[in-house]
């Protein structure tokens, strides 16, 4: 009897030990890898100039571009999305300049960055979405960006994803 009382207490710490260690191999494997210094950015979400982003996206922010809010983030590729405003007048030659390449995208076959028709869409409002596959690979630059122009009251509103995949 005494002996079965003696086996408990290691049974009860092996078991208890085997959880520990099970929770903390779990907790290596889910969490994320951006564990490093306090302080330290781990580059998700991180904001950006929209120069950057831009350059990035293997362009230029045009002149005169305001109200720009950007940001990167590196998991699992890295993308850069911003957002500026720009006058009306410029965008025709600042596109055909920045993106020669772009395509415009089909109503049905519109990525997210840019307005799905609905209530009160206008085609003719001079909303605009287009799309530019890089062909060839450029390390730290992007391959595919995403470009939305949406018509606002007294200028336009350009959105972008530019993604490195």
């Amino acid at each position: 009897m005494a002996l079965q009382g003696s086996l408990r207490v290691p049974a009860v710490s092996a078991v208890a030990a085997s959880l520990v260690i099970g929770g903390a191999a779990i907790w290596l494997v889910t969490s994320p890898d951006d564990r490093g210094t306090p302080g330290e950015d781990p580059g998700n979400g991180a904001e950006v100039s929209c120069a950057e982003a831009m350059e990035f996206a293997r362009a230029s922010l045009p002149a005169g571009a305001r109200h720009g809010k950007c940001e990167r983030a590196d998991r699992p590729d890295t993308t850069m999305t911003g957002s500026f405003r720009m006058d009306r007048d410029g965008v025709g030659a600042w596109l055909s300049a920045a993106f020669p390449g772009a395509l415009e995208h089909e109503l049905d076959e519109r990525p997210g960055v840019c307005p799905k028709p609905g209530p009160g869409y206008d085609p003719e409002g001079g909303n605009r979405c287009l799309g530019v596959a890089h062909p060839d690979p450029v390390r730290g630059r992007a391959r595919q960006v995403e470009i939305s122009i949406e018509q606002q009251v007294d200028d336009v509103r350009v959105r972008f994803v530019a993604s490195g995949v």
